[in-house]
């Protein structure tokens, strides 16, 4: 997933930005909060997880385990309906099919244009993956919906012009 992931990154805008923020949105014990630290390309790695007992997994285990990263570590034990995801640069997702569709939702809505999904396993109702691999991971990119707007204002005015001078 980080190998797709540096790519995207290097052909994204948020490369310029020198500090990323990466969130698992259910981050369970933690386990990809810790590898998004490893990796080096974010300042900080938050993860949110509403089960009590997973979220206490990974707190333990980035206080007892992980000192190296406290400083780059978050872990909250909230509900990811809740959270508010302005901040965010990359967003990681293990969700159920059924909650795509509403997390897609939240996702265009919170997110800055540029900022990158990852989705495990399902893939989000309604977006186009920038790639895919065959394990089942998808990345988005939040699209820029002004520039999209412009486009197709651009695409219909080149058309409207075709057909009034066309052949």
């Amino acid at each position: 997933m980080f190998q797709q992931l540096q790519q995207q990154l290097a052909v994204s805008r948020l490369h310029k930005s020198k500090s990323l923020t990466f969130v698992d949105l259910g981050s369970g014990d933690g386990r990809l909060v810790f590898r998004a630290a490893r990796q080096g390309i974010f300042s900080t790695s938050i993860g949110y997880e509403i089960n009590p007992i997973l979220h206490a997994v990974g707190q333990s285990r980035r206080l007892l385990q992980a000192p190296k990263y406290w400083h780059s570590t978050q872990f909250y034990w909230r509900d990811i309906w809740k959270v508010d995801l302005q901040q965010a640069d990359v967003v990681a997702v293990y969700g159920l099919g059924p909650i795509m569709e509403p997390l897609g939702v939240k996702l265009r809505d919170e997110l800055k244009p540029g900022s990158i999904v990852v989705s495990n396993v399902f893939s989000i109702p309604g977006w186009k993956p920038e790639g895919t691999s065959r394990h089942g991971t998808y990345v988005y990119v939040v699209p820029d919906e002004l520039n999209e707007h412009n486009k197709n204002n651009h695409k219909k005015d080149e058309e409207a012009h075709t057909s009034n001078h066309g052949s």
